[in-house]
């Protein structure tokens, strides 16, 4: 068994990570405060904007990686929190065959393909996603992206489509998508922000519980 739990929270495009407000500050903030001793929390913050963030993907995903195998040889669970690209750079990481014990995915700029891979080869145990079929930004991503995709900079529209991948994959994915949210509503500052943070710290209580079964 682990020594210990990480949450890992990955910001998506367009975040300044000096932003002491920003959502992965405060799940920073507010896990540490409401989980008990054992959980340890960090962030993997970036600045890129919508039309470079594939010139340093890669980059990115290969100092993600090496964090995660840090924590993973000293014996954590690791969990990963991701937002819009951030989701992205999970999959990266998954593809380079690094083993998590499971990913929660907020409006997820990334391709079902990628996470189908992950988990035929069984490098998470659980998936959640958060999505929301009005998701207006991710709706722009899944038209662009059939002829973007040729230059390398299209996005994946994986938050769209929640429940279906969660059908296709009933024992692993979990989609706690809501109709009406916008790409950013998770993580509106006050009651939306709230809401969020307290549906992951649930979900991951009933991953920990599930793993505690004969």
């Amino acid at each position: 068994m682990w020594r210990r739990t990480v949450i890992i929270c990955i910001n998506g495009i367009r975040t300044d990570p000096g932003d002491a407000r920003g959502w992965t500050d405060q799940f920073v903030t507010q896990i540490n405060r409401r989980t008990p001793d054992g959980v340890q929390v960090e962030k993997f913050e970036y600045a890129c904007s919508a039309l470079f963030r594939r010139l340093k993907q890669r980059e990115r995903a290969e100092n993600l990686g090496r964090l995660v195998n840090d924590y993973l040889n000293d014996g954590y669970r690791v969990v990963m929190i991701g937002h819009s690209n951030g989701c992205d750079l999970i999959a990266r990481v998954l593809g380079m065959g690094v083993r998590v014990d499971s990913a929660h995915l907020f409006a997820a700029a990334a391709f079902e393909k990628d996470f189908e891979a992950a988990i035929t080869s069984k490098l998470v145990r659980r998936i959640h996603l958060y999505g929301s079929p009005d998701d207006l930004a991710l709706k722009g991503a899944s038209v662009t992206s059939k002829f973007l995709t040729w230059f390398g900079v299209g996005y994946g529209s994986m938050g769209l489509r929640g429940q279906e991948f969660a059908t296709k994959f009933p024992q692993v994915v979990k989609d706690h998508s809501i109709p009406g949210y916008r790409h950013d509503t998770w993580f509106k500052p006050g009651g939306y922000l709230e809401a969020t943070l307290s549906l992951v710290l649930k979900n991951d209580r009933e991953d920990l519980e599930a793993l505690a079964l004969p």
